[in-house]
């Protein structure tokens, strides 16, 4: 069987313009056959733009779609009226805000499309070895891969390659036979975690990344590719759009990871939750019943700068 390439590209949360700059550099390899591994959406401006680059590619090349934990808040939020399950509702802010406001720019057409996407998927190209492809595992769109439960399961699977998005970071390793592939994010690529009191630029800042997949001698073979873009334009949308007033620290850590390559969005919010307990004695079920306040709080101390009109 002849030599071909596969593009993998997981994990754009919202950012159309790393995307796009990813498809341009798989078209310019002439690249025909594409894999794409979730959240596509939610996070960064104007999500109607992601969806347009995927609707085009799905009409243009030899695709595959599995979808991602966003695309379920979406999907869940819907089915429930415009609600979480518990029946409270997304509001503007930097916990939720730019949640809303992916969910008020996608379309019916959309969450559909979302919610005919399976969690997982398996392709067997001619006589190449086949692949499987997932977000988290190929149980659930927010799986570990490392935890005992994917790891007792992976051995189960027929392939003996498995493309995984979720983790925003390239990695491989063999498990029980099995060879796991993480494609890196296209929208927000993490190098480390951010840390508290200091400003680390990485060599993940500025870039996109995208797997390729080769088939080659009889084997797969991973090639990790890192794509520049348009990093400026994508920090001038968040602004633009609204997502600096409507989720101000949550804007302002996708910006701090473009600038950085570094990943607050964990540890920021969590030290938001523990100013507010340690301020009031309350001790908040989730990140949403932290007041604002204390979201700003704790960018300060991440040294992650918000616009001056979001500033308290």
């Amino acid at each position: 069987m002849r030599e071909f390439t596969v593009a993998v590209l997981a994990d754009v949360h919202g950012n159309y313009l790393a995307l796009k700059a990813c498809l341009d550099y798989a078209r310019a390899r002439k690249i025909e056959k594409y894999v794409f591994l979730g959240d596509y959406i939610t996070d960064h401006a104007y999500p109607q733009r992601v969806m347009e680059l995927l609707y085009e590619a799905a009409g243009r090349y030899d695709c595959r779609f599995v979808r991602g934990n966003r695309e379920d808040y979406m999907i869940s939020y819907r089915a429930n009226g415009g609600k979480e399950a518990d029946g409270s509702v997304w509001r503007d802010g930097s916990c939720q805000g730019a949640l809303l406001y992916c969910y008020e720019n996608l379309t019916d057409r959309d969450i559909d499309w979302f919610e005919g996407l399976p969690v997982y998927g398996s392709w067997q190209i001619g006589s190449a070895p086949p692949i499987a492809f997932c977000h988290g595992s190929p149980y659930k769109t927010k799986d570990q891969i490392y935890s005992v439960e994917a790891l007792e399961k992976l051995a189960q699977l027929p392939e003996r390659i498995l493309l995984k998005g979720h983790n925003h970071r390239f990695f491989s390793f063999w498990h029980k036979g099995l060879r796991a592939v993480c494609a890196g994010s296209v929208g927000n690529p993490i190098y480390c975690r951010t840390r508290a009191g200091v400003v680390e630029v990485t060599p993940l800042a500025k870039v996109a990344q995208m797997l390729l997949m080769h088939y080659e001698g009889g084997r797969w073979v991973p090639e990790y590719v890192t794509v520049p873009y348009d990093w400026e334009q994508t920090i001038k949308n968040l602004e633009l759009s609204g997502l600096t007033k409507r989720a101000p620290v949550w804007a302002a850590m996708l910006r701090h990871n473009v600038l950085t390559g570094t990943d607050p969005f964990g540890r920021v919010p969590q030290r938001a939750v523990e100013l507010y307990r340690l301020d009031t004695g309350i001790k908040a079920a989730g990140w949403a019943g932290v007041p604002e306040e204390y979201w700003v709080m704790a960018a300060k101390e991440y040294k992650i700068e918000l616009v001056p009109e979001n500033l308290w």
